[in-house]
């Protein structure tokens, strides 16, 4: 898992996408007194006996200041202290004994320094490093220099040397990941006719110094961060297009490092849809699993109600895609069945740049606690390219009779009881039934009732979350408007969101009281049903409407 240095997001793409790259990668660490993470059976082993030759997993804990590694057992030890200034990407060296990154430098700061650690020995070679993004050219440690002429190379062994570009790059280029026989760079762009705010080129760089476009003519990409495939040739990356500070929509693209466009990566399976993400998302974790990609997808942090169900995670390969759960800020796949998932909230605490949360590591058929308060966790090479593709878990229900109304409070049973006889009777079009279960209301309604196309209208409202209507009971959806922002008098709940989805609705673009998007249900479900209980019976008395 990576993300763009500091000054390269800072200088290049803007507040706005800034903001997108913040959320967009994930983290953990490890220690016996940690926090369980939602679901884990307890800590790792031991760190003592930790096996310092065989890294599988490294990752950052911004608050000690500390990378760490761990191994197949889940043992971690703390390879480095970084200081105040935390690295907010790690890149493993192809034989997976050697990290680098570089320090995240202030706006007006270019004489950064690149580190390079050997995991294995604990030795740290630190070089000064007026450049931009960091990774691996083979076995050989690289950057970008920061006027976007050169790749600075600094080897195991032997001088640092510098690489000539066959076509400058200009002083906001980056180095966003490295690769086998070539590493990727990409170069912002003036906004101005074709070309909006935050896009550029995405280009590779051989050995030699040239550079191949990896993107057709005159179609940019914008750009948050990137993932190199493990055996140095695929390329991933996740696009930030915006409208606005709280209309960011980020996509994961695949280029096959060759000749040839880049792949459009995006789900439209239930839970995406039911996460209403839609056209506010960002991209919180991505990483290379063998031959397709984790990626977990979320709403935008600042702009939109938080809820687990808003991230969702997947494998995709070869366009097919696995849903592997919801509520994690990432995932990502290692050899023999290891498993490293970042629990949290998407929610960046105070005095930290990236979000962080409990970084488990599943081994042996059972999930392990590392650490918590992570930021940014990757696996070596090795282990990514062994990883074996996930099974699909179920599909999060979206046809189906609610127990909880529109807030999560249980709904008596025999409502429920009621709601499942309508349901059967709609998704039976028996409007017979119907009638007989409407036994209470007017005439006017059981003419409705009756009418052909009234079961699929019934059965759409029937599975959404009811709501208080006062004297005359609960209506179905309960939903009368709501607005998903955060902290807002009516911030969308998580069973608001779910109704949503289910019907279908699309936001208010003319709301001129909430600046974040505003559903109404009355535009979609003109005829909302009515339930009321009665000497503890439920009855279906009517509709809201019509």
């Amino acid at each position: 898992m990576t993300s763009l240095p500091t000054p390269f997001r800072v200088r290049a793409l803007a507040a706005l996408l800034l903001s997108a790259a913040l959320v967009a990668t994930a983290a953990c660490s490890a220690g016996p007194d940690d926090a369980k993470a939602p679901g884990a059976r307890g800590a790792g082993p031991s760190s003592s006996a930790a096996d310092r030759q065989r890294p599988v997993l490294a990752f950052v804990r911004p608050k000690q200041q500390a990378v760490m590694v761990a191994d197949a057992a889940g043992r971690t030890w703390q390879a480095d202290r970084t200081g105040a200034r935390v690295p907010e990407q790690l890149s493993w060296s192809p034989d997976g004994r050697r990290l680098v990154w570089t320090d995240p430098a202030k706006e007006d700061d270019t004489t950064g320094r690149l580190h390079v650690l050997d995991v294995t020995t604990g030795k740290k070679v630190s070089h000064a490093c007026p450049c931009n993004g960091a990774g691996f050219l083979g076995e050989d440690a690289v950057s970008l220099a920061s006027d976007g002429s050169a790749l600075l190379v600094f080897p195991a062994t032997g001088e640092p040397r510098r690489i000539a570009l066959s076509r400058t790059k200009g002083p906001f280029a980056g180095l966003v990941t490295g690769g086998a026989e070539d590493v990727t760079l990409f170069t912002p762009l003036p906004e101005g006719p074709g070309v909006f705010r935050g896009q550029g080129t995405l280009d590779a760089v051989d050995r030699r110094g040239r550079v191949h476009p990896l993107l057709p003519p005159k179609q940019p990409s914008t750009l948050t961060q990137a993932w190199r495939a493990p055996d140095g040739k695929g390329v991933a990356w996740g696009s930030a297009d915006s409208g606005g500070a709280c209309w960011t929509v980020s996509t994961l693209f695949e280029h096959s490092g060759a000749s040839g466009r880049p792949t459009r990566l995006l789900p439209g399976d239930t839970a995406f849809r039911q996460a209403l993400i839609g056209d506010q998302r960002s991209i919180t974790s991505a990483a290379w699993a063998g031959a397709g990609l984790t990626v977990t997808y979320t709403g935008i942090e600042s702009c939109q109600a938080r809820y687990p169900a808003r991230s969702v995670t997947y494998y995709v390969r070869d366009g097919k895609w696995a849903y592997l759960g919801s509520g994690l800020l990432g995932l990502a796949l290692g050899a023999d069945g290891r498993v490293a998932r970042l629990h949290g909230d998407a929610h960046v605490a105070d005095g930290m740049s990236l979000p962080t949360g409990a970084l488990s590591l599943t081994y042996g058929g059972r999930e392990h606690v590392l650490a918590d308060g992570v930021s940014t966790f990757v696996f070596t090479p090795a282990e990514s390219a062994a990883a074996k593709a996930p099974a699909a878990v179920p599909q999060p229900s979206g046809a189906a009779v609610t127990k909880v109304d529109n807030h999560g409070k249980a709904l008596p049973e025999a409502m429920v009881r009621l709601a499942r006889r309508i349901e059967r009777a709609a998704a039976d079009d028996d409007t017979e039934a119907l009638v007989r279960l409407c036994a209470g209301c007017g005439e006017g309604v059981l003419q409705w009732v009756r009418r052909t196309e009234t079961p699929s209208q019934i059965l759409r409202a029937i599975r959404t979350h009811p709501g208080e209507n006062g004297p005359r009971g609960l209506m179905y959806p309960g939903l009368t408007m709501c607005v998903d922002q955060p902290k807002q008098d009516v911030t969308c709940t998580p069973e608001q969101l779910h109704d949503i989805a289910v019907l279908g609705l699309k936001p208010d673009r003319g709301d001129i009281d909430y600046y974040g998007s505003e559903y109404s249900v009355w535009k979609s479900v003109p005829v909302p049903l009515i339930m009321r209980m009665e000497k503890g019976e439920a009855r279906w008395t009517g509709l809201a409407a019509g």
